[in-house]
């Protein structure tokens, strides 16, 4: 688990400022409240997350302490009780995360939210393609303090290499005058694989006219050389924020709340492309119902909230053994249904006939330490139909063949046929 050194030698900033910590990002904190003290928790654990600083203390004055974690490799976010100029031109020649005011409640809120900002960051990768090995320099200098994952290319061919080996990049800051590619001919190349919402590109150069092409060509942002680090990164900070936020919106859309898989829309949308791709090139693909024998009862015996738990369990059951681009979705009530792509109606009978019972082994411990076990029983469909949704319908037939037939069980087109 992450931890933070929170050095102040204000009580009451210490107790507001870990216990709000703790409550809203799960970071564990230390607590010092001098220099010395902070020298000590850092021998005792070099692997800081970050440390929060405060400027002043009764054994130090100056940028010691920033320099001390500096030297230790921890990333530092400076506080202090009034602003002043000349301390923080001393502060912006290093490499810190911010320096901030801890003058009123919402400031120290504000530090809260900074952490926040940057441990979403130390979990961010960003690539830069510039042919400048300053800029690059520079641009990676500026990401570090902010704690992103950094990833850099000399011009965008390389780049194009990087991004498919690193599926997880989340933004692009590119040049625009580059070797074989332009940055908005870079740009219109990264648009056709990845939207703004899975990749923001934010494009840099000396010439602000460039800012026109690179927003009309799908760019995040665009920001001007010669760099301002504040600017800068909270420019970034910015974009990635965004990003988050619509990816936070689209899972709201896409995931079931009770049990984190896909729901019924999100299900249709992405099944139907697999169908159309299976259905055009003749691939082999199934489609599995999956309902939870005598919900009913566990409901009335155990009360609804065992009932959840009962679902959650199947659901990630479920979710931990599919393949990597099946789908499984929450279908409605104790009801789910899988999506299995590339596969035959042999190796597909296989598999559910595999998780029926591994679900019927798996334990439900209740609040009492009482055990309670459930079964489901499976229909699948393996023939390809006409559309998506006769196929799901031959499945749910078959579910029911398989309810009525003693349940806790599979049946299968393949076993019918």
């Amino acid at each position: 688990m992450h931890k933070i050194l929170l050095v102040d030698d204000s009580k009451t900033i210490c107790t507001f400022l870990s216990q709000k910590i703790i409550d809203t990002l799960d970071i564990m904190v230390d607590v010092a409240h001098s220099y010395a003290e902070a020298q000590e928790y850092v021998k005792k654990n070099p692997d800081y997350f970050l440390a929060l600083l405060d400027v002043h203390l009764p054994d130090m004055n100056d940028t010691t302490m920033v320099d001390f974690m500096i030297d230790n490799d921890i990333s530092s976010l400076v506080m202090t009780g009034d602003f002043n100029e000349d301390i923080f031109k001393t502060f912006s020649k290093r490499n810190i995360i911010d320096y901030v005011l801890k003058e009123t409640p919402e400031s120290l809120n504000y530090i809260v939210s900074l952490i926040s900002r940057v441990y979403q960051n130390s979990m961010t990768k960003v690539l830069i393609v510039d042919d400048s090995i300053t800029v690059r320099s520079q641009l990676k200098y500026f990401l570090n303090s902010q704690l992103f994952k950094v990833l850099s290319a000399d011009e965008p061919l390389s780049a194009l290499k990087i991004i498919e080996k690193n599926s997880d990049i989340k933004i692009i800051i590119t040049d625009y005058n580059m070797p074989n590619l332009n940055g908005v001919e870079f740009l219109k190349v990264i648009r056709r694989n990845f939207s703004k919402n899975k990749i923001a590109v934010v494009g840099i150069s000396t010439n602000e006219k460039n800012a026109i092409s690179f927003l009309k060509y799908g760019a995040n942002d665009f920001v001007i050389k010669p760099f301002f680090k504040e600017e800068f990164v909270c420019r970034i900070n910015n974009t990635a924020e965004v990003l988050e936020n619509v990816n936070k919106l689209e899972e709201i859309a896409n995931i079931d709340f009770l049990t984190k898989v896909s729901n019924r829309k999100y299900f249709f949308e992405k099944a139907g492309i697999y169908f159309e791709e299976a259905r055009s090139n003749n691939l082999p693909s199934a489609v599995a119902m999956i309902d939870i024998d005598n919900f009913k009862l566990v409901n009335d015996t155990y009360g609804h909230a065992v009932g959840d738990d009962v679902i959650k369990a199947l659901a990630k059951i479920l979710r931990d053994n599919i393949k990597g681009q099946d789908i499984v979705a929450r279908f409605g009530g104790e009801e789910f249904v899988l999506y299995l792509k590339d596969i035959t109606a042999e190796a597909a009978l296989k598999f559910m006939q595999s998780m029926c019972q591994k679900i019927s082994k798996l334990d439900i411990v209740l609040p009492t330490d009482q055990q309670i076990n459930f079964t489901v029983s499976i229909g699948v469909s393996s023939q390809m139909h006409m559309t998506l949704n006769e196929q799901i319908n031959s499945a749910d037939e078959l579910l029911y063949v398989a309810k009525n037939s003693g349940k806790n069980r599979v049946v299968s087109d393949l076993v019918l046929a």
